[in-house]
């Protein structure tokens, strides 16, 4: 599938983006995205393994109320070994919130964001979400499978997605799923302990 995934900002609401000529924008603009997914680049990035990494970098942010779900994801991604980094928005093309690279099991959340803990925590469920599809294809094999049909997905986030993806209709039986699971409480905490677990449960429910 892709190997960069990736949530931008709406007026509105969050728009996800699984771009394939977004590798084209990451190959022209190696200094900044490319530099940082691959690690080269260390200025302004850490990595974060619970809240207390975000909330030291925001500590005018009150992150109590999506601490305790931030903390089981980041926690599952850690025994998943997937490295979660919050970099300066210097990284990021314009309004973009996250991006998670299948290429190295890697996903960065736009500090940009941080005063915004709604934010923070539907990128991470988001992304999180696409490292479920990544491990159920094989998390080291660079691609993503379909983990929900979309016959569970509430119509109006799929009609929101094909919205969005009208040109790029490859993208979107993936993004439909990483966006309801963005506004959607613990579903990706599930789909993440399936991954770790190795646990059909949760994948094949479609």
């Amino acid at each position: 599938m892709k190997k960069i995934l990736t949530i931008i900002a709406s007026t509105m609401i969050l728009s996800p983006v699984n771009a394939e000529s977004f590798n084209d924008y990451i190959h022209s603009n190696s200094h900044t995205i490319r530099c940082m997914i691959s690690g080269r680049c260390k200025d302004g990035i850490k990595e974060i393994n619970d809240i207390t990494d975000i909330s030291s970098s925001s500590p005018d942010t009150d992150f109590s109320m999506i601490a305790v779900e931030v903390n089981k994801m980041l926690n599952t991604l850690k025994k998943i070994e997937v490295k979660v980094f919050l970099a300066d928005e210097k990284y990021f093309p314009f309004r973009y919130r996250g991006i998670y690279s299948t290429s190295n099991n890697r996903f960065f959340l736009n500090s940009k964001y941080l005063h915004n803990p709604r934010s923070i925590l539907f990128t991470i469920r988001h992304e999180g979400w696409h490292v479920a599809q990544d491990c159920k294809a094989g998390i080291n094999n660079k691609r993503l499978e379909i983990i929900l049909n979309e016959k569970y997905i509430p119509q109006i986030y799929r009609d929101y997605v094909e919205k969005v993806y009208t040109g790029e209709p490859d993208h979107i039986p993936f993004e439909k799923g990483a966006f309801w699971a963005s506004v959607t409480k613990d579903v990706t905490q599930l789909a993440l302990d399936a991954c770790y677990e190795g646990s059909d449960f949760y994948f094949h429910v479609n």
